[in-house]
């Protein structure tokens, strides 16, 4: 749903290089997490699992109030295409 939203928001000429950096913001936490980001976190958080589960929860609420700010309607609306029909 992200990649629908962002695509229907974004300059069609500039697709391509919107689509790779946000796609950098998803695969980028990944590697630093599988190279050993899970030390560095438990280093930062402790060892117990819910100050994880806080950042993870303060997270999805930061997230929630930024789809907030979608002022594009056509972002977030279902529009089939009528072409295909």
């Amino acid at each position: 749903m992200p990649y629908a939203m962002l695509s229907s928001a974004v300059n069609p000429n500039k697709m391509g290089v919107i689509m790779g950096i946000f796609n950098m913001f998803i695969v980028i936490p990944q590697i630093i997490a599988a190279i050993g980001g899970v030390n560095f976190v438990s280093g930062l958080l402790g060892n117990e699992a819910i100050n994880a589960m806080t950042v993870a929860g303060v997270s999805l609420l930061l997230a929630a109030i930024c789809n907030l700010l979608i002022t594009n309607k056509n972002a977030i609306t279902y529009q089939p295409d009528m072409d295909t029909e």
